[in-house]
């Protein structure tokens, strides 16, 4: 009996947990590049129908429209069970599971107010930001991939439109190595550049020759938060020397924001709900929340609320798009 429970055990253990890659990244097969020609290695793109173009269900008489606006946005992280150090282009299951996940809870934000390119590239692996030696590499395949998505985009695509970039996560490390290594050499590419959102990794502001969004109708600056709960300082980078936006009053620093300021949190059934839920301060560089009036709230509080960087301020951010790019 307890032999088959030790089994049992063993068996349940090895499915719970994530598959990683375990090989060095220079025994890896290389994967196919993307080749962004082809609207298949488009999350996101004008001419298909994907998540993008699907507003919230209860979001009802939005009437927010602009023109001539390009949101470029770069994804997270999804590709987090696999043995390989970068992700598949051609992998039909990821590439679901991107659109049905961050395409809809975070790129459609700019639905009906930007046209939104979001290239599928091959990201690499959450493990590779514990493994520095393997990572790195598998970073640069990543970024590679966005870079040239960006200028096959600006050739072909952009035809002159006003050019807004948006990140998390994953994809804020190559939004932050894209104004480093390409934009900013640039100075003629990036006048084009009137805003970036640089969401859920730490921007050094010491490093990253581009301003910090201070006012809500900022431009030509970079937007920036990581959500905790607050009072909660994590193991990780935090200080005063990373800049952060209050996403409710869109202040840089500055005091606590209003609950009744709060617009509305997207929830993973494609509901907008609970306006005037939320209260945030920035300290040490974190963005700080704090919850009012949402039933059962205690089921999914958390520490850590960087999954959620954009769905709890889903209508925050897209008012004050619109506002700030009106004009």
């Amino acid at each position: 009996m307890k032999k088959c429970i030790y089994l049992i055990t063993l068996f349940l253990l090895a499915k719970c947990s994530p598959v990683i890659p375990v090989h060095i990244f220079d025994d890896e097969t290389p994967k196919s590049e993307p080749i962004y020609r082809n609207l298949n290695y488009w999350a996101a793109h004008p001419d298909k129908f994907d998540q993008s173009d699907l507003l919230p269900k209860n979001l009802v008489d939005d009437t927010l429209c602009l023109d001539s606006i390009d949101v470029f946005f770069i994804y997270p992280t999804i590709y987090t069970s696999g043995d390989q150090w970068n992700a598949d282009v051609n992998d039909q299951k990821l590439n679901k599971k991107i659109n049905n996940s961050t395409i809809a809870n975070q790129a459609s934000v700019f639905t009906g107010i930007a046209n939104i390119y979001a290239p599928i590239y091959r990201q690499m692996h959450i493990h590779g930001y514990k493994d520095n030696f393997n990572g790195l590499k598998a970073f640069d395949v990543a970024y590679k991939d966005v870079e040239n998505a960006f200028k096959y985009y600006l050739k072909h695509f952009n035809n002159g439109n006003r050019i807004v970039i948006a990140a998390h996560s994953q994809g804020t490390n190559h939004a932050e190595k894209l104004f480093t290594d390409f934009l900013i050499p640039n100075d003629s590419i990036l006048k084009k550049v009137e805003l970036a959102y640089l969401i859920g990794m730490p921007i050094n502001k010491l490093k990253l020759n581009y301003p910090a969004c201070d006012r809500p109708n900022d431009l030509n600056c970079f937007l920036s938060w990581r959500t905790f709960s607050y009072g909660f300082y994590p193991s990780y980078k935090y200080g005063d020397e990373i800049p952060v936006t209050n996403p409710v009053s869109w202040r840089k620093n500055g005091s606590q924001s209003l609950y009744s300021s709060h617009k509305g949190i997207l929830f993973k059934n494609g509901k907008l709900k609970y306006p005037q839920s939320i209260s945030a301060v920035v300290n040490q560089g974190l963005l700080w929340v704090s919850f009012q009036s949402i039933p059962m709230q205690k089921l999914f509080e958390r520490n850590d609320y960087h999954i959620a960087d954009y769905n709890l301020f889903w209508m925050d951010i897209r008012s004050n798009f619109y506002e700030r790019m009106k004009k």
